[in-house]
């Protein structure tokens, strides 16, 4: 039976091109070295700014990514329709141009965004951008083909979002960098929902920005009682974390239903998860559609940490991690 298993797995390898048998594999994000760093470029100069920590995720279809600058450093980005982020390892030298941008040779996967909106939020702006296309040698291309195949033979339950033509290959690309699953609680005061959100980011000192998806529960919830905690969670919690992902379907509980830390939140008196490692209390402020998301845009109120020096929880797209596999690069992956 083991000769068998270990048999199908290097029959999928050689087909494939993938080792890494879950789609988004979990992580701790502070044990991951030679991540990729992020470029952004666009075709009027040859500037690059390293984004790597300032750009932020916040939607799937479309992809949609967030850059805040400061106000008064905004001008001259407010004026790009379009963009490109590159990514590598390493630092960015420009030794040629890919539709029409200055890139790297050494670049693993590129994007193309176009500008869709702007919001200021205290004295940041952040623009926001769609992605149009996007390109990776995370695996090559003959078992990107076979891949794109066998997708397109796979039966999807009617609740599953479908990334059609290159879209899935940009959120791929969006996924290559560690993004961080923290958990949000929303109450009436008396009761409570938890759920895990992905999509989110800090927009300067002051702001957060976080995307939901459109007519759920979740974003409902933000909408009517305007306040949330989101926690940062403890890697060991991953399982129990993705499990709560229904939770974004569901209606307001009593805190006797969910895993819950013995303390609360300081400003808000929010129920935390058990896990929790640090935490922002947040009050929205303002909100932005694209496609199926709304991104609300919060004001900080309060941010506390409970556990210092602990491990927190992200997770990657397999095909990130089968590059970073095929090239022996240390990689602890968490399988749910």
């Amino acid at each position: 039976m083991h000769n068998k298993a270990a048999l199908k797995r290097r029959l999928r390898k050689l087909i494939t091109g993938l080792s890494v048998p879950q789609e988004y594999c979990c992580l701790e994000i502070e044990k991951m070295r030679h991540g990729l760093s992020v470029f952004m470029t666009c075709r009027h100069d040859d500037d690059c700014h390293d984004v790597t920590d300032l750009h932020l995720l916040l939607g799937y279809k479309p992809l949609i990514v967030g850059l805040p600058f400061e106000e008064n450093s905004t001008e001259k980005f407010r004026d790009l329709d379009q963009i490109c982020l590159s990514l590598l390892v390493g630092n960015f030298k420009k030794d040629m141009r890919w539709h029409g941008f200055p890139s790297d040779s050494n670049s693993v996967a590129r994007l193309i965004l176009k500008k869709i909106g702007i919001r200021t939020l205290n004295s940041q702006s952040i623009i926001f951008y769609q992605g149009e296309y996007a390109s990776h040698k995370f695996l090559n291309s003959s078992h990107q083909l076979t891949n794109f195949c066998l997708e397109k033979l796979k039966v999807r339950s009617p609740n599953n979002i479908g990334l059609p033509g290159n879209l899935y290959n940009q959120v791929r690309v969006g996924y290559a960098v560690p993004r961080r699953i923290s958990m949000v609680t929303t109450s009436d005061g008396e009761l409570m929902n938890m759920f895990p959100t992905d999509l989110h980011g800090p927009v300067g000192t002051n702001g957060y920005a976080g995307s939901l998806r459109i007519g759920g529960e979740a974003s409902n919830q933000v909408e009517k009682y305007r306040k949330i905690v989101l926690s940062d969670v403890e890697v060991a919690s991953y399982k129990q974390t993705y499990d709560l992902g229904k939770n974004h379907m569901q209606q307001l509980r009593t805190p006797q239903k969910f895993s819950v830390h013995a303390e609360r939140s300081k400003s808000f008196g929010f129920p935390l998860p058990r896990s929790v490692i640090r935490y922002y209390e947040l009050d929205a402020v303002d909100a932005v559609d694209f496609g199926i998301h709304r991104i609300h845009l919060y004001r900080i109120i309060n941010r506390c940490t409970t556990k210092d020096e602990t491990g927190s929880l992200g997770h990657i797209h397999q095909y990130y991690a089968q590059w970073r596999i095929d090239r022996g690069l240390d990689t602890e992956l968490l399988y749910r």
